[in-house]
């Protein structure tokens, strides 16, 4: 007995299983990291021991004369394992799928929504009950669906990960920071950089406008005058620097 499923179901099965795909890909990623790069809780290390010709010049205390000579010289090579294999996550870029869907029992639905006037709001089909079928097949009920999944990072996500990538690498964040600007508290400059906020520049972008301004002076405990004021120390700052 073939059991039907609401037509929303059906369009959100490839989408979910491209998902759990990636999702299972990551844990075997992880698996192979674990069994080859760690063990008790540390990176496993590759170490090389070998010998160099080295050439060594000295001066003859007798006649003052440089002289050079080859010696051998052992040295050692230690690096994680980690770095030398090509141990990366498979992900998912591109996803083509077609399939046919018959809808059984049409079903609609009003669309809820608590900012669109209610006499403006139209209904929705996506709660009828349909079921996979051949694609070969037509009939009045049944659609050809071709669907086309791509990867693409959200700006948000993409701009956490470059932060993070920053702050890993210890690269110094431009520019004068809000600890130089003149007048402002150290407990201040502390919940400034608790909020992301680590440099004179990135002060003024974030007190550009007047919502985010006196969002920041309520967290500051201070008035929006005195975050004007701070604006202006900060561009005599960055005039500066």
């Amino acid at each position: 007995m073939v059991r039907l499923l609401e037509t929303g179901q059906l369009f959100a099965l490839p989408l979910q299983s491209a998902v759990r795909a990636q999702n299972l890909a990551m844990q075997e990623t992880m698996a192979v990291i674990e069994t080859m790069g760690i063990e008790g809780g540390r990176a496993k290390t590759f170490r090389l021991k070998s010998e160099r010709l080295v050439e060594e010049k000295e001066i003859d205390p007798a006649t003052g004369q440089a002289k050079s000579r080859v010696v051998v010289q052992p040295f050692e090579l230690s690096v994680p394992l980690l770095a030398l294999l090509p141990v990366s996550p498979i992900q998912l870029q591109e996803m083509e799928v077609d399939f046919g869907i018959e809808v059984v029992e049409p079903k609609t639905e009003p669309i809820r929504s608590t900012s669109i006037p209610s006499t403006v709001l139209g209904s929705t089909l996506a709660g009828s009950m349909s079921v996979f079928t051949a694609l070969g097949q037509s009939n009045p009920t049944t659609m050809k669906v071709h669907m086309r999944i791509t990867k693409e990072t959200p700006e948000g996500i993409a701009r956490m990960g470059d932060l993070l990538t920053d702050l890993l690498s210890g690269k110094p964040e431009a520019g004068p920071r809000v600890d130089d600007i003149p007048g402002l508290p150290a407990e201040a400059a502390t919940t400034l950089k608790d909020r992301g906020i680590f440099t004179a520049s990135a002060f003024l972008e974030a007190t550009k406008t007047t919502e985010p301004k006196a969002e920041i002076a309520k967290a500051l405990g201070v008035s929006r005058g005195e975050i004007d004021i701070w604006r202006q120390e900060s561009r005599k700052l960055l005039k500066k620097a």
